[in-house]
């Protein structure tokens, strides 16, 4: 049993790719000799799925406990993209203390601010920390004096450090056990532990990640999820080092873990309070993250439902934010309608059913949700274009927008500017952030207000090459206000297919359908026949592509003879290509819709 005033609870929390993993790491390594020996082996320890570890990103929130110092430190590495913002919410319920990471070849960044701000919000200890100074030696004054002004942390508050060669690792674990408080005494005479996370495990059924606040955890005692009213017996407890270790109990202010023997995973939600006693009080838990991106997911082969069924499920109970809904297509059948944080979160999510699950799927174009006011007065959702009803019917029609913040050089203020008009974005205001006194370099930031949609279209993107990797990004909540939409149908072989019609503005709706017409004509391989591409709006076309026939040479076997043997032999060829041509179906790759989905 560890005393209350020796656990330190606490999380990292950064901008994309400054570097939280290799630092937590570092901490491992640094903490014991076993991570070490780990470490030999494989690197970024905490990036427990295979995804993470070639993309060299975090996706999901992973826990360690390790001893410094006579303390026990409970380490919750957390993602930095914004998609996965709901993941760091989670980590900061579970923590007292935060690192909050600055790469010092990037400085401070939108997102960067973001997460001081949730912390701040959580009321955590926010103790600064200057990452990769190994490699960016020369910026720190620069990087110092720029969190001085816009983070507004003194220079002796911030900790200098490297994840790669683990300088300033042991001063930063020495400050979060002076400046990060200990778990407080619960006034609580019962058991109150919040789910944050969660696995499956086939022998051992769900296994729940656990901070807890009050009383003991113990194997082999029964436990109830209060907001789902159901009963279990644990079947082992322990903690994340970061692998789990098994151990006899857990005591208050510990995070850990908890397998419960529960094999249905709507029963076990995160934010979910496990106590003693089914009347127990809940701890005040999680919003369901709400989704902001919508596509269907299809297995490929239409026999692999069962398996794709079995294998959404049990990725949404570690993947909170996941909405899921039953969806059919004539083209592509049973499958499911999925709601995103965004489009990472969606690539992500079909790469790890393909990679964990084995299931091969096909996704449909993106879209976000819009809403509809009829004529009669009903209000409706619209989150694919197989939901818009006649355009005559609706009454009034609105889509998302986002207040977002983009935080850059001044000296690229004038390609993002037209970036913003281009992407249907007005400018709200223009603040001068921050001036270096050692680069003479002026930051500025620009509040905006544009459609939400227009961030699936490689916003992002555009905006980091205009402004050579230093503009960032940042978002809150969705506002909606009137628009006007066309449906674009996109016919292979003058089928429709459902998976491929998107939701467009009417001037932009061509020019998208081009764009979707030359990246489909690339992917569709060629058949015996030619393949026409149409982009449709009701009966009129937008755009056309064809992909031309495989060409085969039917007489390349005969020599000499007459010129009736060769003209009967193409006869017969052209015969059967119009009959492909009216009974033939077309089987579009896979591949085509990631590639729709990229470039569009």
């Amino acid at each position: 049993m560890t005393e209350l005033d020796k656990i330190r609870n606490f999380c990292i929390i950064a901008h994309i790719d400054h570097g939280k993993t290799t630092l937590t790491d570092r901490i491992l390594e640094l903490t014991s000799t076993h991570h070490k020996r780990q470490l030999e082996q494989q690197d970024r320890l905490t990036d427990v799925l295979e995804i993470e570890q070639e993309r060299g990103i975090t996706i999901k929130l992973q826990p360690a406990t390790m001893p410094w110092k006579g303390h026990l430190l409970n380490l919750i590495d957390t993602p930095g993209h914004i998609d996965f913002t709901y993941e760091v919410s989670r980590s900061m319920k579970a923590c007292e203390g935060a690192l909050l990471l600055i790469d010092v070849t990037q400085g401070v960044q939108a997102q960067t601010i973001s997460n001081m701000l949730l912390a701040m919000e959580a009321n955590l200890e926010i103790i600064p920390v200057l990452n990769k100074i190994d490699i960016g030696e020369h910026l720190i004054e620069e990087r110092l004096e720029e969190i001085e002004q816009i983070l507004g942390f003194k220079r002796h508050e911030v900790i200098l450090a490297s994840g790669k060669s683990g300088q300033g690792v042991a001063e930063m674990l020495d400050e979060v056990v002076s400046k990060v408080k200990p778990p407080t005494a619960s006034a609580i005479p019962t058991t109150q532990a919040l789910v944050f996370d969660s696995i499956f495990d086939e022998h051992k059924g769900i296994i729940a990640a656990i901070r807890l606040f009050s009383g003991t955890i113990k194997k082999g005692e029964p436990y109830t999820l209060i907001n789902t009213q159901t009963k279990f017996i644990a079947k082992s407890v322990g903690t994340f080092s970061p692998k789990m270790v098994e151990t006899e109990e857990l005591t208050e202010g510990m995070v850990g873990y908890i397998a419960t023997g529960i094999k249905d995973v709507k029963q076990v939600r995160i934010g979910d309070t496990i106590a003693l006693k089914a009347t127990d009080t809940a701890i005040s838990g999680f919003d369901k993250p709400a989704p902001k991106v919508f596509a269907s997911l299809y297995p490929e082969n239409k026999e692999d439902y069962i398996l794709l069924k079995e294998s959404i499920q049990k990725l949404s109970l570690n993947d909170a934010s996941l909405s899921i809904q039953e969806d059919y297509s004539p083209l592509l059948g049973q499958g499911y309608r999925v709601g995103y944080l965004g489009l990472l979160h969606l690539e992500i999510t079909k790469e790890r059913l393909e990679r964990e699950f084995l299931v091969d799927t096909v996704v449909t174009v993106p879209s976000v949700e819009y809403h509809a006011t009829l004529h009669n007065g009903e209000k409706i959702q619209i989150k694919s274009a197989f939901d818009l009803p006649p355009l005559p019917s609706i009454k009034l029609l609105e889509e998302p927008f986002i207040k977002a913040e983009i935080l850059t050089p001044s000296d690229t203020m004038s390609s993002i500017y037209d970036i913003i008009m281009e992407y249907r974005g007005v400018i709200m205001n223009t603040k001068d952030t921050f001036t270096s006194h050692v680069s003479n370099l002026n930051y500025v930031t620009l509040e905006i207000d544009m459609p939400y949609a227009e961030l699936l279209k490689g916003f992002f993107s555009v905006m980091k090459s205009a402004s050579h990797g230093y503009a960032s990004l940042q978002y809150g909540n969705f506002t909606y206000k009137p628009t006007q939409l066309v449906k674009v149908d996109v016919h292979v072989n003058h089928d429709i297919v459902p998976p491929l019609s998107f939701l467009e503005i009417p001037e932009r709706a061509r020019d998208r359908a081009v764009s979707m017409l030359e990246t489909l004509k690339k992917s569709i391989p060629p058949h015996i026949f030619s393949i026409p591409l149409q982009a449709m709006v009701g009966g009129k076309v937008l755009a056309r592509e064809d992909v031309a026939a495989y060409k085969k040479d039917v007489t390349a076997k005969l020599y000499g003879g007459d010129i009736t043997r060769k003209m009967k032999l193409r006869n017969n060829q052209q015969k059967k290509k119009r009959e492909m041509k009216i009974t033939g179906k077309v089987r579009i790759p896979s591949e085509a819709f990631i590639k729709i989905i990229n470039s569009n």
